[in-house]
C-alpha cells in the first residue's frame, strides 16, 4: 500500500476478470497495460484489484493484510486460486486426430489445420509434417509431402501456396466446363422441346 501511485498519467483501461475465465489470459493484459503505467511492481499489486469484479474481486478482499509481498506472489496466488478455470492447451494429439474432409479444399482444411498447429507449444516441424501427411486426402500435396519432405515451414507454407493455386484452378475449370456443359443441354433440350410443338401442331 506503500507504492506510490504515477501522478498525472492516466490508468490504462482493464478487463474485469470474474473468476469463470483463464486467469493467465486476463494477466497477460493487465501485465501489457501496467508496462506502459509504470515500472514497478508493487503498482501493479495495488491497481490488479481494479481489474476484478465479481467472484474474483470478493476473492482478492478476503485475503489477509500483508499476504502480497511482490506481484510474483499475487500471480502466483491468482493463478492457483482459479486454475480449474484455465483453458486446456491444444496439444500434439489435436494435430494427430485431424481429417481433411471429403468435400474440403485444400486451402479450407490447410487454415484449419494451421490454426490448431500455432497453438501447440514448442511443437516439432517434423511432427508437424508427419501430422499433416497423416490427415490430407490423397492428392498431389499429399504425394508431395511423402516423396520430398519439406527443410522448413517457409519451405512448405511456399510449396503449399503452389498446390492450393493448382486446385483452385482445376475447380474453376470444372466450373466452367460444367456450366458450358448444362448450357449445352438446355440448348439441346429446347431445341427438342420445339420440335416437339412444331410435330404436334402438324
Amino acid at each position: 500500500m506503500r507504492a506510490i501511485i504515477p501522478e498525472n498519467k492516466m490508468l490504462p483501461p482493464l478487463d474485469k476478470y470474474g473468476g469463470l475465465s483463464d486467469p493467465i489470459k486476463h494477466l497477460r493484459p493487465f501485465v501489457d497495460s501496467m508496462v506502459v503505467y509504470s515500472t514497478d511492481e508493487l503498482v501493479w499489486c495495488r491497481v490488479f484489484s481494479l481489474s476484478l469484479k465479481e467472484e474474483a474481486l470478493d476473492w482478492f478482499h478476503s485475503l489477509p493484510p500483508a499476504t502480497i509481498d511482490s506481484f510474483t506472489t499475487l500471480r502466483q496466488m491468482f493463478s492457483q486460486q482459479y486454475a480449474s478455470s484455465k483453458t486446456p492447451g491444444i496439444t500434439y494429439t489435436a494435430l494427430v486426430r485431424m481429417r481433411q474432409g471429403r468435400d474440403e479444399s485444400l486451402k479450407m482444411f490447410m487454415d484449419r489445420f494451421n490454426r490448431t498447429a500455432r497453438q501447440v507449444r514448442n511443437a516439432d516441424q517434423r511432427l508437424i509434417v508427419g501430422a499433416l501427411t497423416a490427415a490430407l486426402r490423397p492428392g498431389p500435396f499429399f504425394y508431395y509431402l511423402h516423396a520430398e519432405e519439406p527443410q522448413s515451414m517457409k519451405e512448405l507454407q511456399d510449396r503449399l501456396a503452389s498446390f492450393i493455386r493448382i486446385e483452385e484452378g482445376r475447380a474453376h475449370q470444372r466450373g466452367r466446363e460444367e456450366g458450358e456443359s448444362q448450357a449445352r443441354m438446355n440448348r439441346e433440350r429446347d431445341v427438342k422441346q420445339t420440335v416437339g410443338r412444331v410435330v404436334r401442331g402438324t
